[in-house]
């Protein structure tokens, strides 16, 4: 097992456990608490927990069987995280049955609490049978605010031998101050012909900076770097006045050059073109809602979601390295959905970037979170993410669920982010852009 302990600038600490031993299966039929065991390990928010307070958690688990035709009242459940472990059941808000669904034991909604709201409205209830299982509420806040008073969250990332070669390049990176992103060859290009016209002002220069998340984040880095212990730049335009039209428009020129993209086989490039597909759409349909939302900034979201996969970037240079071990698009997309949150929240902290970059990356991807108070960038991005991923999904990855299911999408919706017309928003995000290709042609 690797154990890596990384601090973000937003005060807390990230303990990453690899064990590549740990994707193979495991005999557990003659041991319901290794069973339970990993299955709590799975479980929103269960899985907050480190391995020890798990084990606690569990041991005071009940399991359960629900009959035929039989119902659970919601408002009696509030001690509760309840979770489907097999069958099928209804959850029913008896005022609103469009806010009604139904949950299927090994779904990815089943990871998450069957019940969310406890009001005397709703219950769950099934045709045929079912089992669930109940971890104590109480208990949980008990352990998690115990684990939280060491500023400490554990990440358990079940991984392949595959990553485990990724992340030991990342870590050497790191611990060598070397740390590279890559550029796309025609966007430097195209940036170095812009730059020698000296016809940029801060504005166009703002916006071709940021055109690339590579260059975008090298960008900021370097704006950071020169805060000292001041506030970090959350902007593009703050980036420039930091350091200088001069010295913004010398990097501009500078870090395609050295960070140039060159792919090892086709697989490689294909991957970066889609990675690059997502990452600049995303961005832009970020700028659209944040138009939206009077106390968020439309220039910071587009940073925040052209970044919120910056790890896949960091993931994706190295894997470049070892072609041999990655036989298809699958095993390539495995490493990179394993790795890019917890690399893109390492780089992103140890970058001195605003919290705001890094929680987005820890949580955009939570889709069935039910986030409370004012919306966030976060929360932008995740509404993104569904529409481009349900939308143009890329290879085998079935994992994006249907916004009606969701909580998320029904908050925004009340800021005027409608996620169910997904062509609204894409025609949206193509003005956004048109606008930056007609800069760079």
């Amino acid at each position: 097992m690797f154990q890596s302990i990384v601090t973000t600038n937003i005060g807390r600490n990230y303990v990453f456990n690899f064990d590549s031993k740990s994707s193979a299966a495991v005999d557990t039929s003659a041991n319901d608490m290794g069973q339970l065991l990993d299955l709590a390990s799975r479980l929103s928010p269960i899985s907050e927990l480190n391995e020890a307070n798990r084990l606690t958690i569990c041991k005071s688990a009940s399991v359960f069987n629900m009959n035929r035709s039989s119902d659970i009242a919601a408002n009696k459940e509030h001690r509760w995280f309840t979770y489907l472990l097999e069958g099928q059941v209804d959850v029913v808000n008896a005022r609103d049955k469009d806010d009604s669904e139904a949950l299927s034991a090994g779904s990815d909604r089943a990871l998450q609490p069957v019940l969310k709201e406890f009001t005397q409205h709703h219950s769950v209830r099934t045709k045929t049978t079912a089992q669930l299982v109940r971890f104590g509420r109480e208990l949980f806040d008990i352990l998690l605010n115990e684990q939280q008073k060491t500023a400490t969250k554990v990440h358990d990332i079940h991984v392949t031998e595959n990553d485990n070669i990724i992340f030991d390049d990342i870590v050497l990176a790191f611990e060598q101050r070397n740390v590279s992103l890559h550029c796309q060859p025609d966007t430097g290009q195209r940036i170095s012909a812009l730059v020698q016209k000296g016809s940029m002002g801060i504005p166009e220069l703002s916006h071709t900076l940021a055109s690339d998340p590579a260059l975008t984040a090298h960008t900021l880095h370097e704006a950071n770097k020169l805060a000292g212990t001041g506030e970090t730049t959350q902007t593009m335009r703050g980036a420039i006045t930091r350091l200088g039209v001069e010295s913004a428009n010398a990097l501009a020129v500078k870090i395609p050059s050295e960070q140039k993209w060159q792919a090892a086989n086709p697989l490689f490039e294909k991957h970066m073109t889609n990675y690059q597909r997502r990452a600049t759409l995303t961005a832009a349909i970020c700028k659209v809602f944040a138009k939206s939302v009077p106390h968020l900034s439309d220039e910071r979201a587009h940073l925040i979601g052209l970044l919120a996969d910056v790890g896949e970037l960091i993931v994706l240079g190295h894997a470049n390295n070892h072609p041999d071990q990655f036989k298809d698009a699958e095993a390539l997309q495995a490493s990179a959905r394993n790795l890019r949150e917890i690399v893109g929240m390492w780089l992103l902290g140890a970058w001195g970037f605003n919290s705001h970059f890094i929680e987005a990356v820890e949580l955009s991807r939570d889709f069935y979170r039910n986030h409370t108070g004012e919306i966030t960038y976060a929360d932008l991005v995740t509404g993104a993410l569904l529409t481009v991923e349900s939308e143009m999904p890329e290879g085998e990855n079935k994992s994006i669920p249907s916004v009606v299911n969701l909580l998320l999408p029904r908050k925004l919706q009340q800021a005027g982010i409608d996620l169910q017309n997904p062509k609204q928003i894409l025609q949206q995000a193509a003005v956004e852009l048109k606008t930056l290709h007609q800069l760079l042609n």
